[in-house]
């Protein structure tokens, strides 16, 4: 089993040495390089989800980031303060050329972007009920979305009328905006604080059947499709975060650093970039895998993510922050 300081020295090696090959049972995690300088290390990215066609977009504050399938950068701009696309807390992947976007406009929106003109076509929202009670918000917050057989699945925020705060899972029709109601349950005001918008994160993944995944600061939750609950097993997570294969193996943030016997090799990448990676071989937040069959994996790397998504054959992993952001691309041992 490998320890953390053990790893760290993996790593290092890996750092330091001559061009290192990962073998079949080692975890291979690569720097990707972006823009016409093909640099691999700026400022964190904040959400990720692959582009329906082997490639993924990365956005940060209204900064976006298309990447294709061969690593060439597509698409990389800055939007306007005043435009829709720098108000986008969340997204999900449709189709190859449509993402459903959550925007905050005061009150949360549930919108489809279409990537190819940048335009968006809003759904209808929740409007308060006009009882004038102290908790008639209408859709208070909307927090992380998924896509699940052409629909949205939306996690929103309620408070009750007592001020417990809870959440809710809704499925959400992308035709007309109905909406059903698949799981809720309650939070924690106090789990809140380091978190944006000042409230506990949920986030959601959905694998190829449906199985809606949920990663909260004390729980990870395996939802069947219709929202009945398959599995939950207890974690203490700064910011949980879960991405998804489509047979729901599926990788979670969260929780501190366990004994390992994994092994990840560094490939590629700026000395910058390969050092950030490294920094993350024990930290808050630690990554741990659950296999298609419930089994879990600790892994020794990669700690406290940023964001998270499956693309094509392997992960693509936000890290760190301004001068020291990677994105990385893990890729699972070729072992059987």
């Amino acid at each position: 089993m490998l320890t953390g300081a053990a790893v760290a020295a993996v790593l290092a090696t890996a750092l330091t040495g001559c061009a290192p090959q990962p073998g079949p049972s080692d975890w291979t995690l690569a720097p990707v390089p972006f823009g016409a300088e093909r640099a691999d290390i700026a400022y964190g990215m904040s959400h990720l989800t692959p582009d329906g066609d082997g490639g993924f977009w990365a956005v940060s504050s209204g900064s976006w980031l298309h990447v294709d399938a061969e690593e060439e950068t597509v698409a990389r701009f800055n939007a306007p303060l005043d435009s829709p696309l720098s108000r986008v807390t969340a997204m999900a992947t449709l189709s190859p050329t449509e993402l459903v976007v959550v925007r905050d406009e005061g009150a949360p929106v549930l919108a489809v972007l279409d990537t190819s003109t940048l335009s968006m076509r809003d759904l209808p929202g929740e409007a308060p009920s006009g009882s004038g009670g102290p908790t008639d918000f209408g859709d208070f917050e909307f927090g992380d979305v998924a896509v699940q057989s052409g629909a949205a699945i939306v996690i929103r925020y309620r408070v009750g009328d007592d001020g417990a705060l809870g959440y809710e899972v809704l499925r959400v029709s992308l035709d007309d905006g109905a909406r059903t109601l698949l799981h809720s349950e309650p939070l924690d005001w106090s789990d809140a604080p380091g978190s944006s918008p000042d409230l506990p994160p949920v986030d959601v993944d959905v694998d190829a059947t449906g199985a809606i995944h949920l990663a909260t600061r004390t729980a990870r939750v395996v939802l069947e499709p219709d929202g009945a609950e398959r599995s939950r097993a207890a974690q203490n997570a700064e910011r949980p975060h879960v991405a998804v294969a489509a047979d729901g193996t599926a990788l979670w943030w969260g929780g501190g650093a366990r004994d390992s016997a994994e092994q990840g090799v560094v490939v590629g990448g700026s000395s910058e970039a390969r050092a950030s990676i490294e920094a993350r071989s024990g930290c808050a937040d630690a990554l741990l895998l659950t296999d298609a069959g419930g089994d879990e994996h600790p892994l020794p790397f990669l700690c406290g993510a940023n964001a998270a998504a499956r693309v094509g054959d392997s992960w693509v992993v936000a890290i760190g922050g301004e001068g020291d952001g990677v994105l990385v691309r893990l890729v699972p041992p070729s072992r059987s």
